[in-house]
C-alpha cells in the first residue's frame, strides 16, 4: 500500500467531507418522482459554513484560500451526488470575475454570464444566453467588453427554461443603469478564460455524474438475475460496462490533466487551452457512451422516474453543450495544431510537459 503524501491526504479528507455533506442532502430525494432536483438552500448554507462555496477564493476576499485542485475534487463530487447548487458558477466564475475587477463579494448565491456588448456611459443593454442557476442566484456577474458588472436579479428580465435533467437556465435580458460600486472597467479579454473555466467545471462535474452512473450500472448487473444467474455474468453486459469504464477513464484522465495544466500554467496559457479542450471533448464523448451503456444495462427501468440513474445520465448529457459543445472544442484543438509550426506530436508533447500532478484517486 502506497503512503499518502500530505497533499493527497488533504484532498482525500476534502473529498470525504464533500461526500458527507452532499449525501446527507441528496440521497433522500434521488428517488422522488420528479424530473429534476430543486435548488437546496439548506445544502448551500451547509456548504457555505464549511467553506466550500468559495473554496478557491483568496482568504483576503473572504474565501477559503484553496486552489483549483481542491475545487476540482468538490466539483467532481457534486456531480457524483447530483448536488443541486451552483458551485462552479459561484466560485470558479462569479467570484473570479469580481476579484479581477476588485469588486466586493456579495452575500448569497451568484452565477455569471458573458456578453460582447460594450457599456454606453453607465447604461448596459445586453442579452446573456443560457445562464445556469439564474432562477436562484441573488446576483449575476457579467463579463462584458472591457468591464465587469454585478447586478441583483430584480434589475433583470429572465426567459427561463429547463434542460433534459430538469435543471434551470435562462436567457437574461439586461437594460439598466449600472450603479457605482457594482461595475468596474477591466482592461482584459475575459470571454476566453470564462469559457475555459466553465468548460473545465462541467468536465469535472460530468466525470462525477458518469462515475455514479457506472456504479449504478455495475450494482444493477450484480444484483439483477436472468436465467438463474446475475446479468453481470453475461458477456454482452460485461462489454457494456467495460466500454463505459474505458470512456470514463479517458475523460477522468483528461480532466485531471486539465486541472494540472491550469494550476501550473494558468488558464490564460496555451497549456491550459489545450488541456481544457481535450477534457471537454473527452467528457462529452464519455457522456454519450456511458449514458447509453448504463441505460442498456438497466433496461427500461433506467429511463423511468422510479430510478435514480436518470439524475446522472441526463445531467451529463445536458452538460455536453454548456460552455461550448464537443465540436467547438474539437475545432479549437484542430486550429491549435494548424497554427503551430511544430508537428502534432511535438505540440502535444510540449503542451503536456512540466505539469504538477493531481493524485489520480482524488477525482
Amino acid at each position: 500500500m502506497t503512503a499518502l503524501t500530505d497533499g493527497a491526504a488533504d484532498l482525500l479528507a476534502l473529498r470525504e467531507l464533500a461526500d458527507d455533506i452532499f449525501m446527507a442532502s441528496t440521497e433522500p430525494v434521488l428517488d422522488a418522482l420528479q424530473v429534476g432536483l430543486a435548488y437546496d438552500p439548506a445544502l448551500w448554507d451547509t456548504l457555505t459554513q464549511s467553506g466550500l462555496t468559495l473554496l478557491s477564493t483568496p482568504e483576503s476576499r473572504g474565501g477559503s484560500g484553496a486552489g483549483l485542485r481542491e475545487l476540482a475534487v468538490v466539483l467532481e463530487r457534486s456531480g457524483y451526488h447530483a448536488a443541486p447548487v451552483p458551485l462552479a458558477e459561484h466560485d470558479l466564475l462569479a467570484s473570479w470575475l469580481l476579484a479581477l475587477a476588485h469588486l466586493p463579494l456579495p452575500s448569497g448565491t451568484m452565477t455569471a454570464g458573458v456578453t460582447d456588448q460594450p457599456l454606453e456611459g453607465v447604461q448596459l443593454v445586453a442579452t446573456l444566453n443560457d445562464v445556469p442557476w439564474s432562477n436562484v442566484a441573488e446576483n449575476i456577474v457579467i463579463a462584458g467588453d472591457g468591464f465587469v458588472a454585478m447586478l441583483p436579479r430584480d434589475q433583470l428580465r429572465f426567459e427561463t427554461q429547463t434542460d433534459i435533467a430538469g435543471q434551470s437556465c435562462a436567457t437574461v435580458h439586461v437594460d439598466t443603469l449600472l450603479q457605482p460600486g457594482r461595475y468596474r472597467p477591466v482592461d482584459l479579454a475575459l470571454a476566453e478564460e470564462f469559457n475555459l473555466r466553465g468548460a473545465l467545471g462541467r468536465a469535472l462535474q460530468t466525470c462525477g455524474a458518469l462515475t455514479r452512473a457506472l456504479d449504478l450500472a455495475c450494482d444493477h448487473a450484480r444484483n439483477r438475475e436472468q436465467f438463474g444467474r446475475p446479468i453481470a455474468k453475461f458477456q454482452a453486459v460485461q462489454a457494456l460496462t467495460a466500454g463505459a469504464a474505458g470512456a470514463l477513464s479517458a475523460a477522468t484522465a483528461a480532466a485531471q490533466f486539465a486541472v494540472a495544466a491550469a494550476s501550473t500554467h494558468g488558464f490564460d496559457s496555451p497549456h491550459a487551452r489545450f488541456a481544457v479542450s481535450v477534457a471537454k471533448v473527452e467528457s462529452a464523448r464519455a457522456a454519450t457512451l456511458v449514458a447509453r451503456n448504463a441505460h442498456q444495462v438497466h433496461g427500461a427501468i433506467g429511463f423511468t422516474l422510479d430510478h435514480r440513474l436518470r439524475h446522472f445520465t441526463t445531467r451529463a448529457l445536458a452538460w455536453r453543450s454548456e460552455f461550448g459543445a464537443q465540436r467547438e472544442w474539437q475545432d479549437r484543438l484542430g486550429k491549435m495544431a494548424l497554427d503551430s509550426s511544430s508537428s502534432v506530436w511535438e505540440l502535444v508533447t510540449e503542451l503536456s510537459s512540466g505539469l504538477g500532478r493531481t493524485p489520480s484517486n482524488q477525482l
